[in-house]
């Protein structure tokens, strides 16, 4: 998730340029077009009460009916039962002990464990040397940045095509290979869009080239990692000095900032969703673990999430998959250096973090027969505001965000396969 909170940061930044340039010139539009924007969300409230009551009324009227056929019945199901009372209980001592000796042991034992006698269960990751596995991850960011009374909407769709390759154990530790195979991405910041697709030939696109060729440095990027199995901690990455040349390559006035943005600790943190989310002992049903990881960003501030896990147990159609919710909170930290290669200055800021879908946290499936992750998706809202120093003129900046990530895990690669041109008739 680090590497996709990078991202958002470089668009929140480009967000704050494109803000600060426009906000003189499009101030009075802005204005005037929330206000005929307005009224329309008020009709469609007063139309939904009207569709619910009429189906409630009919459902009672109907329950009555069914309690008059049962008591009409009813004198007849007495006479029935006393010529039948004198088999039953000839039938009852015959049949059921059986069933009950013969079949409810053997339920027992089929059910999982964890269910009835609160077994703890093991959480733990199966490499296979040389075995690769793949991942999808997918990220959708719906970002208002309001600064100077303008309004500065910014959305961002961006899919990261991961490959996870075991090269070799040695004792408790895995040395794994991680590669970025493709990139998708869209950002459109205050009405200037941005793509970036590495599947395709027709690579970029939209204004901002910059921000386009940032990530088309990240294609291809690989990284070594050494994931200690006991502590479930990414304790080492290497690959940081050839993934800044390729970064700084695509924008040279960006690389003193990069430099301090991504440290050791932020890239091996990237791996953290993939590999960080497991208890490091066993856990019983509905018991919880906690951790908690910081990420310094230098003149953009410090990020510190502490997420809240719960073991839920076993699906209810697939026992080989295991279920943990997550809970997560974020506190951000203003900065307390400057880099004159920014354009502004974060002086303070107070922001809060919740489940973007009040009472549903996120969700993370573990296969626990394959041993990796089967799934990951949650959704997290970000408010508050910030003080920024552009020049020697403090603004305050109002921020509103919510995004969504969704991971999935699976044997091949999920790059989507080329489309084949059409042969040409001679």
């Amino acid at each position: 998730m680090h590497l996709l909170r990078l991202v958002a940061l470089f668009g929140l930044l480009f967000g704050f340029i494109a803000a600060s340039a426009d906000a003189q010139d499009q101030k009075d539009l802005k204005k005037d077009d929330t206000k005929k924007v307005e009224p329309k969300k008020e009709e469609v409230k007063k139309e939904e009460p009207k569709k619910v009551e009429p189906k409630t009324e009919e459902t009672k009227k109907e329950e009555p009916k069914k309690e008059e056929v049962k008591k009409k019945d009813e004198p007849k199901d007495p006479k029935e039962v006393k010529k039948d009372e004198p088999k039953d209980p000839k039938e009852v001592k015959k049949e059921d002990p059986k069933e009950v000796k013969k079949e409810d042991p053997k339920e027992v034992k089929k059910e999982d464990p964890k269910k009835t006698d609160g077994t703890a269960v093991v959480l733990a990751w199966k490499f296979t040397a040389n075995t690769p596995f793949y991942q999808k991850m997918f990220t959708s960011t719906e970002q208002n940045i309001k600064v100077m009374g303008l309004d500065v909407a910014q959305t961002q769709k961006q899919t990261f095509y991961f490959k996870w390759t075991p090269i070799k154990q040695d004792g408790d530790k895995w040395e794994i290979k991680q590669e970025i195979e493709g990139i998708q991405m869209s950002i459109d910041i205050a009405g200037n869009p941005v793509s970036y697709d590495s599947t395709t030939e027709n690579q970029t696109g939209g204004a901002n080239t910059a921000l386009a060729e940032f990530f088309k440095a990240l294609k291809g990027s690989s990284f070594t990692l050494t994931f200690n199995t006991k502590t479930m901690k990414v304790e080492t990455v290497t690959g940081k000095d050839e993934f800044l040349k390729k970064l700084a390559t695509a924008n040279q006035t960006l690389e003193p900032l990069l430099k301090k943005i991504l440290n050791d600790q932020a890239l091996a943190q990237m791996a953290d969703p993939t590999f960080g989310v497991l208890p490091a002992t066993a856990k019983k049903i509905d018991e919880t673990w906690e951790s908690t990881s910081p990420l310094n960003l230098g003149p953009l501030g410090t990020y510190t999430n502490k997420y809240t896990y719960v073991y839920k147990g076993p699906d209810a159609k697939n026992k080989d998959l295991e279920t943990i919710t997550v809970k997560t909170n974020l506190t951000y930290t203003p900065p307390t250096e400057n880099d004159p290669s920014l354009p502004f200055k974060i002086t303070s800021a107070k922001l809060e973090t919740k489940d973007a879908k009040e009472g549903e946290p996120g969700k993370i499936v573990f296969n626990t027969k394959l041993g990796r992750l089967e799934s990951t998706d949650f959704s997290l809202s970000l408010t508050g505001t910030l003080t920024i120093e552009v020049g020697q003129n403090k603004t305050e900046v109002k921020l509103e965000q919510k995004q969504t990530t969704n991971v999935v895990t699976g044997d091949t690669s999920f790059l989507p396969k080329p489309k084949e041109e059409p042969k040409k008739t001679p």
